[in-house]
């Protein structure tokens, strides 16, 4: 007799659906093999752990890949460039720095590394290039030193070795810097960066912490929730999943015998297609469908508006949709604004430490190094306008701040509206009648009667004299 015949009273094969979301998700909907109160109460052992999480949810959920592309795509605005010292030739060695190590994209990737982990870090090639290395191949230590953190390249998580080919020397020499291939031609574990060429930034963290958190993090809890609504709906997608053929045999004048249950149990087993059956009248034979409309749209709009709330993100900004509280989507944009300039902050003292290498190698005084800055972010033109106006109209906002934001010279516009109230060219523009707008004189629409029109009463003649009749 099979496993599936000895089920007792109350007794369930496991579903499909718990068999398929036990292989993916611990029973609280986080990815199998993640503890997220585990990683919480310790990140800075479990970084490498929480930064896979990040990696995850930015595959597999909408929300979060628009979130860290709109962060990525929206930081990097024009880069200034001020001489305090004059250009001359520092502008032109500078701006061939710039172009060799493709500025742009490194603040992409630099930006879009920090908002999926928390940390970054990079390493400048002697102006060819830029490195940024991965979480999983450095380690870095509680030693600070001119309030720099040291850095160490985690040889044991590669693994390699250097053979005495040219061939592979030339590679080494273009994947690694030197102290890095030094250390790994003598088998040393950790490696150290060398401290001035080397950049490591962190956020949401204090100066003591060993590694920064990203700004994800936060959501994680609500993302889990999600994961367990979107498993149980796709357990119930589709009517043939976890239906159950409930079989009842007998009733209170015929009672079954043993061999009578196993035999209508085994009625359909192995046959396919159509069949065809007689059973007596008190055998029943009926598919149980669970109801496949589980939680409904409401609860997954819920976790969504918890998820955008955490990340200080405006859905109409994601998604493009209308609708919602106008001062509520204002804030969020404003929210993920200044997440952006917290992230892009450590930018300009990085590229300015790479440009003042740069003239030093160049025999240039470091005195003449430019400050770096960029321009505002401005993820939305109109929506930025529109608080504008808005605050003008409702909390006082100053004509000065209204014109020039609208890009206007406020003093300029001062002066042609005082001139204008002068000159009371309010009454020389006056607006002209317009076709719509009807006459100026009094009598318009349809002409009233008079009394020279016949009256329906007969018996009154046009001027209200009485009619004489015909001889």
């Amino acid at each position: 007799m099979s496993d599936e015949k000895n089920l007792e009273l109350g007794q369930s094969k496991q579903s499909t659906y718990s068999r398929f979301f036990s292989q993916k998700f611990n029973i609280n909907g986080e990815p199998k093999g993640y503890d997220l109160q585990k990683y919480a109460q310790n990140p800075q052992e479990y970084i490498s752990q929480l930064a896979a999480l990040a990696k995850y949810y930015y595959i597999s959920e909408g929300l979060i890949m628009r979130t860290v592309n709109i962060i990525r795509d929206y930081s990097i605005t024009k880069l200034h460039l001020d001489y305090d010292k004059g250009k001359g030739k520092v502008k032109s060695i500078v701006d061939s720095f710039l172009k060799r190590v493709d500025i742009d994209k490194f603040c992409k990737d630099f930006v879009f590394e920090m908002a999926m982990t928390g940390n970054c870090f990079c390493y400048d090639r002697d102006g060819e290039y830029i490195d940024i290395y991965p979480l999983d191949l450095i380690e870095v230590s509680n030693v600070i030193v001119n309030g720099k953190q040291q850095v160490y390249f985690d040889n044991s998580k590669i693994g390699f070795e250097i053979e005495d080919d040219v061939y592979d020397a030339k590679l080494m020499e273009k994947a690694y810097p030197d102290e890095i291939q030094r250390g790994i031609k003598q088998n040393m574990a950790k490696i150290p960066f060398d401290l001035n060429k080397s950049y490591f930034c962190k956020m949401n963290s204090s100066r003591y912490d060993r590694y920064g958190v990203s700004f994800l993090v936060p959501a994680f809890d609500d993302l889990s929730r999600k994961n367990l609504l979107k498993e149980a709906e796709r357990s119930t997608a589709s009517g043939i999943i976890d239906q159950i053929l409930h079989i009842k045999v007998g009733d209170k004048d015929h009672v079954p015998s043993q061999q009578d249950v196993l035999f209508y149990s085994d009625l359909f087993t192995g046959k396919t297609g159509s069949v065809r059956v007689t059973t007596p009248y008190f055998v029943s034979l009926e598919w149980v469908s669970p109801d496949s409309q589980i939680f409904g749209e409401t609860k997954f709009l819920e976790i969504d508006k918890d998820l955008l709330s955490t990340l200080g993100v405006s859905l109409t900004l994601l998604r493009g949709e209308g609708g919602g509280n106008y001062s509520e989507g204002m804030l969020n944009i404003t929210g993920l604004i200044r997440t952006i300039e917290s992230i892009r902050s450590f930018l300009p003292p990085i590229i300015e430490d790479m440009i003042r290498r740069e003239l030093e190698r160049n025999n240039i005084n470091a005195d003449k190094t430019p400050k770096v800055s960029f321009n505002d972010i401005v993820i939305d033109e109109n929506a930025r306008l529109n608080l504008v106006q808005w605050l003008f109209e409702h909390a006082g906002l100053p004509y000065r701040v209204l014109f020039e934001e609208h890009g206007y010279d406020y003093d300029y516009m001062k002066l042609e509206r005082i001139e204008e109230n002068n000159s009371n060219d309010n009454d020389v523009f006056s607006l002209r009648d317009q076709p719509f707008q009807g006459s100026a004189l009094k009598e318009v629409g349809r002409p009233e009667k008079n009394l020279s029109e016949r009256k329906s009463d007969k018996n009154q003649s046009n001027n209200e004299q009485p009619r004489v009749a015909k001889q």
